[in-house]
């Protein structure tokens, strides 16, 4: 987490919003050291889940959302290839989102919407592939509510290779995804109750 840089506009709680830049506090960052920290939010050990490409996973559930178009691949070889494509110019390798449950919702449901607005919004709309990770601090007796993150690969992912920086994941974009969250949560609601 003290690779992230967390950005705060005020009315926007529901939603945090962090960027990963490739260098932070003097040291380099990498898309894959990231994710392999939100898939296992506990130490692994060998009695634990891996993906099968061999990821270990602690974190309760965990789904990577291809952009559109993007064959299907695995995660690791998916990260490796994204970190080994970083140009020296790159300002940004990653945006986080990270979607706060209650107490009172199941983390699948928060998860399923999540994946579902990762997949609508991020894959389609934006082309951007990202992984959808849910926590269940509950698990490991924290009294921390369960939440999900979606990690954004910040380039955008085409089936000809990687693209430019998506121009959503700026400074000044916290408020724009939380209203954007918040309208996908209200229509997720409408239509589970219906």
């Amino acid at each position: 987490m003290d690779t992230l840089f967390d950005v705060r506009e005020p009315g926007c709680e529901e939603l945090g919003y962090a960027l990963l830049r490739p260098r932070a506090k003097q040291k380099a960052n990498s898309a894959t050291a990231l994710i392999r920290a939100k898939m296992a939010p506990v130490e692994a050990t060998s009695a634990s889940r891996a993906t099968a490409c061999g990821i270990p996973v602690t974190a309760r559930q965990h789904r990577l959302v291809l952009a559109r178009g993007v064959g299907d691949m695995a995660l690791a070889p998916l990260l490796d290839e994204y970190d080994r494509a970083v140009r020296p110019h790159q300002r940004l390798l990653a945006g986080v989102l990270t979607l706060r449950g209650a107490v009172t919702q199941p983390i699948h449901d928060l998860f399923d919407m999540a994946t579902s607005y990762a997949a609508i919004h991020l894959a389609c709309g934006r082309s951007l592939t990202s992984v959808v990770v849910a926590h269940a601090p509950g698990d490991e007796l924290s009294r921390a509510l369960p939440h999900v993150h979606v990690c954004m690969l910040a380039r955008q992912h085409t089936p000809s290779g990687w693209a430019a920086e998506h121009p959503d994941l700026v400074d000044t974009a916290h408020r724009m995804w939380a209203e954007e969250w918040q309208a996908f949560r209200a229509g997720w609601e409408q239509l589970a109750a219906a």
